[in-house]
């Protein structure tokens, strides 16, 4: 089994849930925004590139918005999140690396518009795990078809890069500085 979402959840929801509005949709975008970096060339490989530039230009009308949420248009919130959904990609498998991080993009991206609207902090929490997600296919992809993968846990060498830039971002996020798209590879390359 893979790092369970129950144990992350439980480490990182209270980081996030001190949050004021405006920090948890930059964590969302640069979430989002840091897997279409990963793995966005993905799109590319399987001939998919204008889904990957729908993503992209939702990714960017997320930033705007950190950027200004005064300017907040639900109606063009609506159109990025119809033409996200919209995205039909057959046979793509969480097990296979590459093909989970795009999915991972979609997920992201979706439930960050999402938030625009809805203001839940659970989308927040959820799109913090797509990261992680990715990671326990990485480390599965290894083990035989035929065999189990164990139970790995919070603390595993493996995850320590991306829970460490997620904790130090959540901690800055809790201060008072404020935030922008400038920032959006904070704690990542």
């Amino acid at each position: 089994m893979p790092l369970l979402y129950a144990t992350y959840k439980e480490e990182i929801k209270p980081l996030v849930e001190k949050l004021p509005e405006e920090k948890l949709l930059f964590a969302a975008v640069w979430t989002a925004d840091y897997l279409d970096r990963q793995y966005g060339i993905y799109f590319n490989h399987i001939g998919h590139k204008e889904e990957r530039d729908v993503l992209q230009n939702a990714i960017a009308f997320l930033w705007n918005v950190v950027d200004d949420a005064a300017a907040i248009n639900l109606t063009e919130q609506r159109r990025h999140l119809k033409l996200v959904r919209n995205i039909d990609i057959d046979n793509l498998d969480f097990a296979i690396p590459d093909q989970c991080g795009i999915l991972k993009i979609m997920e992201a991206t979706e439930s960050a518009l999402v938030f625009v609207k809805n203001k839940n902090v659970n989308n927040v929490v959820d799109i913090g795990w797509h990261p992680i997600e990715v990671l326990n296919s990485v480390k599965d992809s290894v083990i035989p078809w035929y065999e189990t993968p164990p139970n790995y846990e919070i603390d595993d060498p493996f995850f320590k890069e991306e829970l460490t830039a997620q904790m130090r971002l959540y901690s800055f996020l809790n201060s008072n500085e404020p935030v922008s798209s400038a920032e959006k590879k904070i704690f990542r390359l």
